[in-house]
């Protein structure tokens, strides 16, 4: 992690300063910029909700996990990569990067066109912002450790001393949740001051693979009833935990 000094807030303001060259950023673009953020977070909490609600249903019924483990692996693998990297975007430390921080930065530039907040209040959202950003630290570090040692790059590590490397890495559900939390609640403080709007931040339809599971748990109740109804005598595979659609 790079150790940065001075005041929260001007660590914020430093990272793109040479980018600004004192540049108001038009209140349109502003705006886009807003709505972006917004998105990533929208789409990072669908990664992670999908991926681990699949790690779920695998790791408690076996019958549905058996059924295409390949898939069920691979799936739960890629939300959840996708997950961290959309997490990683919000925070990315490289200059210039369009993160939570350069949209502070910015809102403190054109604080002047917020429709629901003066100037004063404005400065105070995004003082508490970078408050919230700071908090972050220890979430963070494995997360862009595992980013650019993992996600992104492969380091020799990753055969040299695996443990090691996973030890360094290690991003949990906590973390990714803190993480888009934070975000979430930033985003909504300044679109509120900003435009008046809140977004609840849920991707409508996040759970339809909820669906595609209670298909397969009928299809396998079905299955042992096909058998126990043919040969009288209890089938020789299992049901699924899950009971079978009530129609």
């Amino acid at each position: 992690m790079t150790k940065r000094t001075g005041t929260k807030r001007g660590q914020f303001q430093d990272r793109n300063r040479k980018l600004r060259r004192g540049a108001r950023l038009p209140k349109e673009m502003f705006k886009k910029v807003l709505a972006r953020l917004t998105e990533v977070v929208v789409l990072g909490k669908a990664h992670l909700k999908i991926g681990s609600g699949i790690a779920k249903t695998v790791t408690a019924d076996p019958v549905i996990a058996n059924v295409a483990p390949v898939f069920w692996g691979m799936s739960m693998t890629a939300h959840l990569d996708a997950a961290q990297m959309f997490a990683f975007k919000l925070f990315d430390p490289r200059r210039g990067s369009m993160t939570i921080e350069y949209l502070l930065d910015k809102a403190a530039e054109c604080s002047g066109d917020f429709q629901n907040a003066s100037p004063s209040q404005v400065s105070a959202i995004i003082d508490a912002a970078c408050t919230q950003v700071s908090s972050l630290a220890a979430p963070l570090q494995p997360l862009r450790t595992k980013r650019n040692r993992i996600l992104a790059h492969m380091d020799p590590t990753i055969v040299r001393d695996p443990e090691k490397l996973a030890k360094e890495t290690q991003v949990t559900f906590s973390d990714l949740n803190l993480i888009f939390r934070t975000a979430g609640d930033i985003v909504n403080r300044i679109s509120v001051a900003f435009r008046d709007i809140s977004s609840d931040l849920e991707l409508i339809g996040d759970t339809d693979y909820e669906g595609a599971v209670q298909l397969i748990v009928d299809a396998k109740h079905a299955q042992v009833d096909r058998y126990e109804e043919e040969f009288k005598q209890p089938a020789p595979f299992s049901r699924p935990k899950s009971p079978k659609s009530p129609w």
